[in-house]
């Protein structure tokens, strides 16, 4: 009898579909799981991209800042000119930069609700929102709700509160924020930092400046008597007549899986001012780039016995010299107790003799006035030497094919590459002598 009124239940075109009874009794819903599943690709697009605008706004790549997709660009007409008021104008960025980022998060719960707004007015959803296969904990459920509301919460709560912040800042001509503070310690009389502004300004404008872009976000500056790095929101100011550089470490890193000469070293320099209140800042650059900032910088920098890395292109193209020259197979020479012709320090350690194929890198023949030639010197130069030689004589402009190109003696000026110059191995004394039975006569 039962079983005869549910068919008739079922038959019945009034009766309300089962996905609709079976929703309170927590029965999974076809309908319903589609409009989450497709909410749940739309959404995971939505954060994916919402993701990369912010690391662009925050981080812009070179691309953006070649076409003038920066902050700093598309406001350049609020933010004024960078060598007319260095400090105004980095006043103005570290705060337009705050405000920016601080929209950023309430950006995005304002548009996650105008777009996915639609899918939360679906009944079905409260009902369905659990799969019977992967149930959800109710605990887990109300926690991702209490978060959810938190930080949108706290979004609108930094959109309120920086720029309060920043108008605070602006009272009184930028006296409280943090750059003019850190300026007010290097004045003379108490609590005024426009003189010293007026001194950066103008050393700033100085053609001789010292100015190297680190990163997206990050540049140093070192004037005659600054040094200067200015970040997203603070600049850090350092004097040179009483600060401190020290070396802190050195990093290599193999840009290429193939070629293990082919490394990046990046070192860290420690700046501590030596005035009360003002902080020490880092300074990460290329290695290649240490003797451009310690010309410019007229306070020395200490770099520990433990730290070594390439103060330049010629220190790390000796270095690559070497590691061919160890490869290329040995000259057996007679020992001898000469100096090194050009630093008269070391022992004459190399010979240049012609043992490359003249063709190129194709495997073509190269011409007669491209090919080595022999050298009949007798071994004068270390590697050290002889590397440094070999740079000199090189352009800047194929500075990645130096080890592919040619360089002449300096003695006898015969032609040679990297490939002809050996180490010495010095020839045993012993298996020198003469056979026995041989006629001297």
């Amino acid at each position: 009898m039962i079983f005869m009124k549910r068919i008739s239940i079922c038959n019945n075109p009034k009766t309300p579909s089962l996905d609709h009874l079976a929703a309170p009794l927590g029965y999974f819903n076809p309908k319903s799981a589609k409009i989450i599943r497709n909410m749940d690709e739309s959404e995971l697009l939505f954060n994916l991209f919402y993701f990369l605008f912010c690391m662009v706004i925050i981080y812009p790549p070179e691309e953006f800042q070649r076409l003038g997709f920066t902050i700093e660009q598309l406001f350049a007409r609020f933010l004024g000119d960078e060598y007319l008021d260095f400090v105004g104008y980095h006043l103005r960025r570290t705060s337009l930069n705050l405000f920016v980022h601080s929209c950023l998060p309430f950006s995005y719960f304002l548009i996650h609700r105008l777009k996915f707004s639609v899918f939360a007015t679906q009944e079905p959803l409260e009902d369905s929102e659990l799969d019977p296969d992967f149930p959800m904990p109710q605990e887990a459920v109300a926690f991702k709700t209490l978060t959810w509301k938190t930080a949108q919460r706290f979004s609108v709560l930094a959109v309120l509160a920086v720029p309060a912040l920043i108008f605070n800042w602006h009272q009184q001509n930028w006296k409280r924020h943090p750059i003019n503070k850190t300026l007010s310690k290097y004045s003379n009389s108490q609590g005024s930092y426009s003189a010293v502004s007026r001194d950066i300004s103008t050393e700033f404008r100085r053609p001789d400046i010292y100015k190297k872009k680190l990163n997206s976000i990050s540049t140093v500056i070192a004037t005659e008597n600054w040094i200067i790095k200015t970040t997203l929101y603070n600049v850090h100011f350092a004097h040179q007549s009483n600060t401190a550089l020290s070396v802190a470490k050195a990093e290599t890193y193999n840009i290429s899986h193939h070629d293990q000469n082919d490394t990046l070293q990046m070192i860290s320099i420690i700046v501590r001012p030596m005035r009360q209140g003002v902080g020490d800042f880092h300074i990460r650059i290329n290695a290649l780039e240490f003797r451009n900032l310690e010309d410019r910088v007229r306070r020395p920098i200490s770099i520990p016995s433990n730290i070594q890395f390439h103060r330049n292109v010629i220190d790390r193209f000796v270095d690559v010299f070497k590691a061919q020259v160890a490869l290329n197979p040995l000259f057996r020479s007679d020992a001898t107790t000469d100096k090194c012709f050009a630093c008269m320090l070391n022992e004459p350690n190399t010979k240049i003799n012609k043992q490359c194929a003249d063709v190129d890198r194709n495997g073509v023949p190269l011409a007669e006035d491209a090919c080595c030639s022999n050298c009949y010197c007798r071994p004068m130069w270390c590697v050290e030497c002889l590397a440094r030689w070999f740079a000199a004589r090189q352009t800047d402009v194929d500075r990645e094919r130096w080890l592919e190109q040619k360089c002449t003696c300096p003695m006898c000026r015969a032609k040679f590459c990297v490939l002809d110059v050996s180490y010495i191995r010095e020839t045993d004394m012993t298996s020198a002598t003469q056979p026995s039975g041989t006629d001297v006569s």
